[in-house]
């Protein structure tokens, strides 16, 4: 029998773009692919079956089209060290091949053991970069060469055919299909299928609005984030087909085109600050659990049990605070604006730290990438130590981007038949059937805000200053400022999850 390679598949369940696959199918290897479906990962805190539902979905999806080719992957459910092992003793492969996956502590982890066994069992293992995120972290003044070199250096790899041995056949399977939620149906499509679908779609049709059209919770976004957090699009993919339509646009310079372009670069940016935040993540893997800055990890929050049950399930009787987090629950989906907000609120106006909140946001969260989410979630706390310290008010946020209330009354429907106009005043006249505010928001983010202010009055700024040299955002060659005041007040409150 030829050399067999395992394919590991993890967030990567796609054929076209995929440097693992390449990688296992190289000198003509056999490639075994396979998934495994660790118990450990499922029943992590920040774990939900909407995220559960998303993988099965796009390994499923990739299985059938294996099958198709005449083809077939191996499905474990076990941890991925007991799978290899059992796979091992059947079939004994020299080549342990995945993506190089920027996860939370679990993941890590669970790497780190399977790495372990391979050296065990002299087995090679190899994990591949798919952006342009550098294990064990990289000087941010380095951060544009890599960018360059893996993203912008080279066009995505084409799909290849996977040679599967017929001995090895015998053992694709898949488990018997799962009962999932009845809100399944409402959950966006994570496929390869889907996501080339939906790339092409921006591009040619909802990108145009993109720029300037994105903060409202009633116009179309990009909707690209769930397949680029669960691998069924590549960041490569997305930057390329984007800068191949903006080539065709500048040729053919169209009317509208300026709008178009104005947009798809709008776009492109947030590729780039995607990856710049995974990369925070890499290189302070305590963030998952500490706040960035060392001189905001003991902000006094109360932390309030029924208060966060109130956010969680939608009932803190504040409109659009509440429609938001009925459709997370519901969708799985809201625009970047809408999330920040909800955090806002939770952290600001109810007091409740970031820590305790992740959980639910997470599992809600279709799209849910542990790089972007935990440090977005500190940008909205205020705890980063040099952005701005932000709260959204969230009567202002429906004036702003839902004033006829279309969005709020569809998810919350004790406000059905209230005139729009009225939702901005729900203290003052109070609605039968809605609770009222749950916290006087005023009083209390004004009793946050002059926590975190004395904070940042109060610390050393050559912390401040370098935490941010680690882990800030800036031009190559710049170099960080010595003083908090002098930072940069670019806004990096960037729609990064649309």
């Amino acid at each position: 029998m030829n050399q067999v390679a395992v394919w590991w598949i993890k967030r990567d369940a796609r054929l076209a773009d995929n440097g693992a696959v390449h990688e296992a199918a190289r000198n003509e290897a056999f490639v075994l692919p396979v998934f495994c479906e660790e118990p450990s990962i499922r029943s992590a805190g920040d774990s939900s079956s909407m995220h559960a539902h998303a993988q099965w979905q796009a390994v499923s999806a990739l299985q059938d089209e294996l099958r198709r080719r005449g083809g077939d992957l191996h499905w474990a459910t076990s941890e991925a060290v007991e799978a290899f092992e059992r796979l091992h003793r059947i079939a004994p492969f020299q080549r342990l091949v995945s993506h190089e996956e920027i996860g939370n502590a679990a993941t890590y982890q669970r790497d780190r053991a399977v790495a372990a066994w391979c050296r065990a069992r002299s087995v090679e293992y190899v994990e591949v970069p798919q952006s342009s995120v550098k294990r064990g972290g990289v000087n941010r003044d380095r951060f544009q060469v890599l960018w360059k070199s893996r993203i912008e250096g080279a066009e995505p790899l084409p799909e290849i055919a996977v040679r599967q041995s017929p001995e090895l056949l015998v053992l694709g399977c898949r488990p018997t299909t799962p009962s999932w939620p009845a809100a399944a149906t409402n959950w966006q499509v994570v496929t390869e299928v889907a996501g080339q679908r939906t790339l092409r779609d921006f591009l040619d049709r909802r990108g145009l609005w993109y720029r300037g059209g994105i903060s409202s919770p009633n116009t179309a976004d990009s909707r690209l984030s769930v397949h680029l957090a669960w691998g069924t699009l590549s960041v490569r993919q997305v930057w390329y087909a984007t800068q191949q339509r903006l080539s065709h646009l500048r040729a053919d310079a169209p009317e509208g085109s300026d709008r178009w372009t104005k947009s798809l670069e709008a776009f492109t940016s947030r590729l780039h600050w995607r990856d710049h935040f995974t990369q925070r993540l890499e290189s302070e893997p305590d963030l998952e659990f500490r706040s960035i800055h060392p001189a905001y990890r003991n902000v006094p929050y109360g932390d309030d049990p029924a208060l966060l049950e109130a956010w969680c399930t939608g009932r803190t009787g504040v409109p659009l605070v509440d429609a938001v987090m009925r459709c997370l629950a519901a969708t799985g989906f809201v625009n970047f604006r809408m999330r920040a907000m909800v955090v806002s609120y939770a952290c600001h106006a109810l007091h409740l730290s970031w820590q305790a909140i992740h959980p639910h946001l997470a599992g809600v969260f279709r799209d849910y990438d542990p790089g972007i989410h935990l440090s977005q979630l500190q940008m909205q706390a205020g705890v980063v130590g040099w952005n701005p310290i932000r709260v959204y008010n969230p009567t202002k946020q429906l004036a702003d981007w839902d004033a006829a209330g279309r969005f709020t009354k569809r998810w919350v429907p004790e406000l059905r038949d209230v005139p729009a106009e009225r939702l901005l005043n729900l203290e003052a006249e109070p609605v039968p059937g809605y609770r009222p505010p749950v916290v006087p928001f005023v009083e209390r983010t004004k009793e946050m805000k002059d926590w975190l202010y004395a904070i940042r009055q109060s610390q050393d700024p050559t912390m401040t200053a370098a935490v941010y040299a680690r882990h800030g955002s800036r031009k190559p060659q710049r170099s960080a400022p010595a003083r908090p005041k002098r930072l940069p007040k670019r806004d990096l409150q960037l729609r990064l999850f649309e």
